[in-house]
């Protein structure tokens, strides 16, 4: 099978099942891996792939000290070329076929303490400059919305609704979902869009470097790990650290699991949305009275 077939799935990845570049990259590694392994181990193309070459791709990684978890993504990238050239009438064996994913080791995520969150936003803890007064106001997104770090990056000033308290968000494969918007945020948001005002603005994004461009996702891991490693002693800092704490604490806090899933943009949810019973305005009143940021 040649590369070009690998590009062909790329292409439909992206057309057609509308996957982020940041799968479609994943993906298309995961094939390279594979096409590599396959040449290097057994001199065989990945058209002629059986079951043993895949049971022992995963013995190679897992020696590799690989986890279950990766590999099981690896595998999933894996069947979905596979079935893509089943689909597609492309000459294959399916080397997959058979194979089960591998046992998910649990692994334990510590959110972050109360006590470390409100020392974490404290207004000394940030120059009094654009950028640190966008930090904090990054970092209670992160924290107050639940937020990815993709779906922080491109949050924009209209998808703020202050008249209802809720904030339209844009998730993996363009789907959106409301959050109710902690009614302590405001003040932040006042204060970064004002500063603001003093940038040459030059995306629609409203969170922006100094000089007016679109945040890259490295700016936002390095300011995140930056802030929290100077209060708190979790070990994983993080952008997801402050989305797990958010989850956590509104689950502390009472909030049923299957709205924090909700809030949270979980896609294997939508199936229960349909079956909530609760209007939208009991879940902002009962989200701003649970929330450790909602009053």
């Amino acid at each position: 099978m040649s590369h070009s077939s690998f590009i062909a799935f790329e292409d439909y990845l992206r057309s057609e099942k509308r996957a982020s570049e940041k799968t479609i990259v994943a993906y298309s590694t995961e094939l390279q891996r594979w096409a590599s392994f396959l040449e290097a181990e057994f001199e065989v193309s990945p058209e002629k792939a059986v079951r043993a070459h895949a049971k022992r791709l995963i013995v190679w990684r897992s020696k590799q000290g690989i986890s279950n978890r990766s590999i099981n993504r690896t595998l999933s990238a894996l069947r979905s070329y596979y079935k893509w050239c089943e689909r597609t009438g492309r000459p294959h064996n399916d080397p997959l076929g058979s194979i089960k994913s591998l046992k998910d080791q649990k692994r334990v995520v510590m959110s972050i303490p109360q006590k470390d969150l409100e020392q974490l936003v404290k207004d000394e803890a940030f120059e009094n400059s654009f950028e640190g007064i966008r930090d904090q106001f990054m970092l209670l997104l992160f924290y107050g919305l639940g937020l990815r770090k993709a779906e922080l990056i491109e949050l924009k000033q209209e998808d703020f609704d202050w008249s209802r308290g809720v904030v339209r968000i844009t998730g993996k494969r363009n789907k959106t979902r409301q959050v109710p918007i902690p009614i302590a945020l405001k003040t932040y948001y006042d204060r970064y869009v004002e500063a603001r005002k003093e940038v040459p603005v030059k995306v629609p994004q409203i969170l922006t470097t100094s000089k007016g461009g679109k945040l890259y996702p490295s700016i936002v891991y390095n300011r995140v790990v930056y802030y929290l490693q100077g209060t708190t002693t979790v070990v994983d800092k993080h952008p997801h650290t402050l989305r797990h704490s958010y989850a956590t604490h509104l689950l502390n806090a009472g909030v049923d699991i299957n709205t924090v899933k909700e809030l949270m943009g979980h896609e294997s949810l939508s199936s229960t949305q349909v079956y909530t019973t609760s209007t939208f305005e009991e879940l902002v009143q009962a989200y701003n009275r649970a929330h450790p940021k909602g009053s």
